[in-house]
């Protein structure tokens, strides 16, 4: 078939962005663009520039290591990049190839080890088939066709050992499809020719040069479309469309003008963009051909247009962006248009914001870090400073791009930035969940989030457990400390109070020593009246009722507490001795309520007797007439009752008697028995009181004293 004519045009001016070689672009000549399912933009550099991978502002770059070859990339100098899947990338250098995993970023060479094939040119890696179906990564290398088994990573390679009839040896690819409507069917090109390779027998067939059946059909570029036609570019710039089931031909001559500055005319990129228009890139130029009418509408590069392509020519690769834009590699750097006018690409299959990079404080060690972060991240208990990087990749306009993250379990709500980068410097252990999401322009929608685990060991003062157990040890201490506290003022109070208590009792062994002595003298002085004045036989029968009187306060005295009983039995005594003294001047009567237990009430000695002893000797003794005293116990509970009444001459007419007295001493009983009172009240925390009431007849004049004493029971704890 003859070549169809080709009429040029120039397409309207476009700007592009260009990423010159500079101190981040090493070396020359970039070439293999591709698009990874994440949105980043991956290329290389023939002439030794490395690999490099492009988010839409900054450039990694990779490089082989000498001190780490086996997880640095193959080479420098690259031929290929392809992604395969979600997590693939596949590429291809001068020296071997390399499998990427596009999220940890390890990687696994084949293919490099010199000793190990039979010709250099094995390690030539132009091209790759990745073949689900037979299990296999078809390689074109410079030396031939080469199998690698997907589950064993071996490799076989499948160049003839003998020449193909009329001396032709199917090497020297450096390009390989496999053919849409026979999967069993591989295409394989480069400056030797174009051959097919039947996958199930083996089998090379070449395809002869249509227009010279003698000469290889050096092919610089190969693809494939959907209705199973094969596109070729060729070293001498043409391009063709085969029909493999037809043997069919069409050609069109190379659309780019002449260039006399550079005799080379190849085709290096085909790009289709419908099914009648193919994007071409060339030595000279960069354009669109429409296969029906032959136009071809394409760019150079104009000196007078800066922000056109860039010079130098060579436009080896060509890709259409998930937004539709152009890019192009050249020799100089690559090059992406501002606009976008070309069909969107379906390559990106996971577009949302990529975690680049987690830079954590302090270093404890070196570790590999992956290209994408997802999943979860364990640091170290002391990594409490943590920065992440992150980027919606290739975005249409870079600064119209609007993030939004939050740090789950620290921050309560979102935070809306334009930067790409964020710090937390002072996190507490815990689990935390970075969450990041981004959208392009004012109303675009937010993309899905992404999301990264973080977990950072707690320290002990972080532990829920640890507060409890220092709680509980804390509690514990204040309520032993409070424990002995109360326990030594315990102890304190008892010691305080037994010495009071024994102070007390010396005390009140003082007042009894004073009233026993005072009893027994007012007691001998009845004595001495009655040896004086009464006959032997009253006197004896007086003093055997003192006898046994002081036997009873001498025996009463030495304890704390006496039964009622006692206490009443020695009252009974007294009084009758002070009847007989006084010539029954008086009457007296004693009265005991029948309801209080007179043997187990319980009572301070000699409480009674000195007001019984003080209405005799100053109330009735003075009285003309017949004298009364009544001595009445009633029952009041937890207290008795106890009533000393006499019709005596009153409390007033006593002092003024005691006054006109010459000889007159300062009585003293009723003080020891009003100090006794009070220290038994302080000694068993009781109230004992004693009300004095003077009593008068109706005519206003005093006729006699009433003594009311309220004495409650007590409980001696010696009993």
């Amino acid at each position: 078939m003859g070549v169809i004519g080709v009429m040029n045009a120039q397409l309207p001016a476009v700007s592009f962005y260009h990423l010159k070689r500079d101190v981040q672009l090493f070396s020359s000549s970039f070439n293999a663009l591709a698009e990874d399912p994440y949105g980043f933009i991956w290329f290389g550099s023939r002439d030794g520039g490395g690999l490099y991978r492009y988010d839409g502002y900054e450039l990694r770059t990779f490089l082989p290591e000498p001190t780490n070859l086996e997880s640095s990339v193959s080479g420098a100098r690259v031929f290929k990049v392809m992604p395969v899947g979600d997590s693939l990338l596949y590429v291809g250098f001068s020296f071997g190839f390399s499998k990427m995993n596009l999220i940890t970023g390890e990687i696994q060479n084949f293919h490099n080890q010199l000793e190990s094939m039979s010709d250099w040119r094995q390690g030539s890696t132009c091209g790759f088939v990745y073949d689900t179906l037979h299990n296999s990564l078809w390689i074109a290398t410079l030396y031939g066709l080469v199998q690698q088994d997907l589950s064993s990573d071996q490799m076989v390679v499948l160049r003839p050992e003998q020449p193909l009839p009329g001396g032709i040896m199917p090497d020297d690819f450096i390009s390989v499809v496999q053919d849409p409507q026979q999967a069993d069917v591989l295409w394989l090109a480069g400056p030797s020719g174009m051959f097919s390779y039947r996958i199930s027998t083996g089998q090379y067939t070449p395809v002869k040069n249509p227009s010279a059946p003698d000469k290889p059909l050096a092919i610089s570029e190969l693809r494939t479309n959907d209705t199973g036609h094969l596109m070729l570019g060729t070293m001498d710039g043409k391009l063709a469309l085969y029909e493999p089931t037809t043997g069919r031909w069409q050609w069109h001559a190379d659309p780019a003008p002449e260039n006399p500055a550079e005799s080379r005319k190849t085709i290096y990129k085909i790009l289709p963009a419908t099914d009648s228009t193919l994007w071409v890139s060339s030595v000279t130029g960069v354009g669109i051909l429409n296969l029906i009418s032959g136009d071809f509408e394409g760019w150079t590069y104009q000196p007078d247009y800066p922000d056109g392509l860039l010079p130098r020519f060579f436009y080896r690769d060509m890709l259409n962006d998930r937004h539709g834009r152009l890019w192009v590699a050249s020799v100089v750097g690559m090059q992406y248009a501002k606009q976008a006018f070309m069909p969107r690409s379906e390559k990106v299959t996971q577009l949302r914001v990529a975690i680049t990079d987690v830079q954590v404080v302090p270093i404890i060690e070196e570790r590999i870090s992956p290209l994408l972060y997802t999943g979860s991240l364990q640091l170290s208990q002391e990594q409490r400073d943590v920065s992440f990087k992150f980027v919606l990749p290739n975005p249409l306009n870079p600064t119209a791009v609007t993030y939004r993250y939050k740090l789950e379990g620290y921050d309560q709500d979102w935070i809306t930035t334009d930067q790409r980068k964020v710090r937390y410097p002072r996190l507490g252990g815990g689990s935390y969940t970075f969450v990041i999401t981004a959208r392009e322009g004012q109303t675009g929608a937010w993309l899905p989030e992404t999301k990264l685990d973080i977990h950072i060991p707690r320290r002990l003062t972080e532990q829920a457990w640890f507060w409890t157990l220092m709680v509980l040890l804390l509690l514990g201490i204040s309520v032993a400390v409070y424990r002995y506290l109360i326990v030594r003022a315990r102890k304190e109070e008892r010691v305080k109070a037994e010495f009071e208590h024994q102070l007390s009792e010396i005390q009140m062994q003082a007042l009894r020593a004073q009233m026993n002595p005072h009893f027994l003298f007012n007691s001998l002085n009845s004595i001495k009246y009655f040896a004086i004045s009464k006959s032997k036989d009253e006197t004896a029968a007086y003093l055997s009722k003192f006898a046994m009187l002081v036997r009873a306060i001498l025996n009463n005295s030495k304890a704390r507490t006496i039964s009622l009983k006692d206490e009443l039995d020695a009252l009974q005594l007294y009084i009758e001795i002070e009847h007989l003294r006084l010539e029954a001047k008086f009457d007296y009567h004693i009265d005991i309520d029948s309801g209080i237990h007179i043997r187990q009430a319980q009572i301070p000695p000699m409480i009674l007797q000195p007001y019984v002893e003080n209405a005799i000797w100053h109330g009735l003794m003075h009285k003309e007439g017949k004298g009364r005293l009544l001595v009445r116990v009633a029952d009041m509970g937890h207290q008795i009752q106890c009533i000393i009444e006499d019709n005596g001459i009153g409390r007033a007419r006593s002092n003024e008697l005691r006054k006109d007295q010459v000889d007159h001493k300062k009585s003293i009983g009723m003080q020891i028995t009003s100090d006794r009172i009070s220290l038994i009240n302080k000694i068993y925390g009781i109230d004992t009181r004693v009300n004095v009431v003077d009593l008068t007849d109706e005519e206003g004049r005093p006729s006699g004293t009433r003594v009311v004493i309220h004495i409650p029971l007590i409980r001696d704890e010696e009993e």
